[in-house]
């Protein structure tokens, strides 16, 4: 407990801080490892039935393809909210349809599943996470209900967010030492923690809105690594999908957000680099399944929950249709679910599901009763 901070950076790592770490500083999150455990992945930005479960855009999605016949897959999954993406994302983790700021200026109305699990069973903030590419997700791990809020929230972290701030620091302080060395990205970083990582996104709890120190010392260790190491990455979601598995690997939370977003991207106007981006999708929650699959925390006890949070407009009225999603056409409204891992039988469901849904049966499979709801429990997936 002597350390230095410089030299505990150095240490850290997932079994020499166990070592250094006495066990009352030590996150409880592995306890109830037998428990069923949830993780939702959203396919953020928005995609299309067009260009995924369809037999011209089924070559976009290699790997759900290949899990789809191990899974349940849901043919319509309908968005029947506003159409936008801190609404929709925060209609699945409420299970209400969401009208609030879109921006992330207000949390989501009604308690997240985060909330509800925490306050039903007790369980500690390590056992809570939302991990995001979008950087207007800050506010996605706790609502603003009287009831429930910061202090049953969850971890909230925007990875792109946090090294984006880190590498301008290092640029306008000292332009002449470039962002290459690692010990001033780390600096930035741990500066950036320690004096404002609510306004980047970075939201660890210890205790109500303090923050933890070895889950600050832990992942800021492991991006310093990362982005210097040889999976560097080459987009935001890369290193979502990094951070999700150092979260998994350290503290095996019971539930999570994951959400990816680089599909956002159709904004632009490139469908080229859309299409490029839903195989991206495709391919790290793949490597989500396997961390799932190879991780003895997670493997035959967790349900993982694959669903995009709004489609894009069709090209009925517009030439290019996939650019924006706010139409309210068929195209934006019907998605697709595929649910994998514990509990889930294999086959497909006609019957029209809602993102609304999601949470509910997140709870029923996290042993607490969902309350607050509109969703209802997902029958299929709760064997």
């Amino acid at each position: 407990m002597f350390l230095s901070k410089r030299h505990f950076l150095q240490l850290a790592g997932l079994s020499i801080a166990n070592r250094v770490l006495p066990a009352w500083c030590r996150p409880a999150s592995k306890r109830n490892d037998q428990a069923r455990k949830v993780i939702i992945v959203t396919f953020g930005g928005g995609v299309r039935y067009a260009e995924t479960f369809t037999p011209e855009g089924a070559r976009n999605i290699p790997r759900l393809m290949e899990m789809r016949p191990n899974g349940h897959f849901f043919k319509t999954c309908t968005n029947a909210g506003v159409l936008s993406h801190f609404n929709s994302t925060a209609s699945i983790l409420t299970g209400n349809w969401q009208r609030v700021d879109d921006f992330g200026f207000q949390p989501p109305s009604g308690p997240t599943i985060f909330e509800q699990y925490r306050k039903q069973t007790g369980a500690g903030p390590m056992d809570a996470w939302a991990i995001a590419t979008n950087k207007s997700f800050a506010s996605m791990g706790a609502s603003g209900s009287r009831d429930f809020g910061v202090p049953f929230g969850a971890n909230v972290v925007l990875p792109k967010q946090l090294l984006l701030e880190a590498v301008q620091e290092v640029v306008k302080k000292n332009p002449k030492e470039g962002v290459a060395s690692r010990d001033n990205v780390m600096r930035q970083l741990e500066g950036i923690l320690n004096e404002g990582y609510e306004g980047v996104g970075w939201t660890i709890f210890k205790a109500g809105k303090q923050l933890d120190q070895h889950v600050r010392d832990t992942l800021t260790r492991g991006l310093v690594e990362y982005i210097h190491g040889p999976e560097s990455p080459s987009s935001g979601d890369e290193l979502t999908f990094f951070i999700t598995r150092e979260v998994m690997r350290e503290f095996a939370p019971r539930v999570m957000l994951v959400n990816f977003w680089d599909m956002d991207v159709a904004h632009w106007g490139s469908y080229s680099l859309y299409l490029q981006a839903i195989t991206k999708t495709d391919r790290l929650t793949g490597m989500l399944w396997d961390e799932v699959q190879s991780n003895p925390s997670y493997k035959d006890k967790t349900t993982v929950l694959v669903l995009p949070e709004l489609g894009r407009d069709g090209d009925q009225n517009a030439s290019n249709g996939f650019l924006n999603h706010r139409s309210g056409d068929a195209s934006c409204r019907n998605m697709w679910m595929l649910a994998m891992g514990a509990g889930v039988k294999r086959g497909e469901t006609d019957r029209p599901v809602h993102h609304v849904d999601v949470s509910a049966t997140a709870a029923e499979l996290l042993g607490v009763k969902a309350t607050e709801m509109a969703g209802r429990a997902i029958p299929e997936l709760l064997s």
